[in-house]
């Protein structure tokens, strides 16, 4: 079984890798799940707009790296969080950004894969 911080890597890496159906995977299947994205209105609460969000998400990016500043993450039984601060370069819709990612989410286990329950994202300081 794949431990919390394992499951947490792998969501990055499946964001780089523009892999949509192993994020939509990732994500837990319940009333409760909520994401919340650097953009005004990129809120998800449940399970039925997870696909179209991650499918756009990954259809938007190009060029896409992910270097990690700091992971921390927690695991206790059934619960885990977690804790990033990362420099993303990508493109997003053709503009190329760069800049300071911080998150934070909580992860379930659920018949024994870890599944987020939450995901909460901000900008941080400009990298330059």
């Amino acid at each position: 079984m794949p431990n919390a911080h394992d499951t947490v890597k792998a969501y990055f890496d499946a964001l780089v890798a523009k892999d949509a159906e192993t994020l939509i995977a990732m994500m837990l299947p319940t009333a409760h799940y909520v994401k919340i994205g650097t953009d005004a209105d990129e809120v998800i609460e449940g399970t039925e707009n997870i696909p179209a969000y991650y499918r756009n998400h990954v259809a938007s990016t190009e060029d896409f790296s992910i270097s990690f500043i700091n992971l921390d993450v927690q695991e206790r039984e059934n619960i885990a969080w977690f804790y990033t601060r990362q420099v993303w370069k990508l493109k997003w819709k053709g503009t190329a950004e760069e800049f300071v990612m911080r998150m934070t989410g909580v992860l379930e286990l659920l018949d024994g894969s870890w599944k987020f329950a939450q995901i909460h994202a901000s900008i941080g300081v400009p990298t330059s």
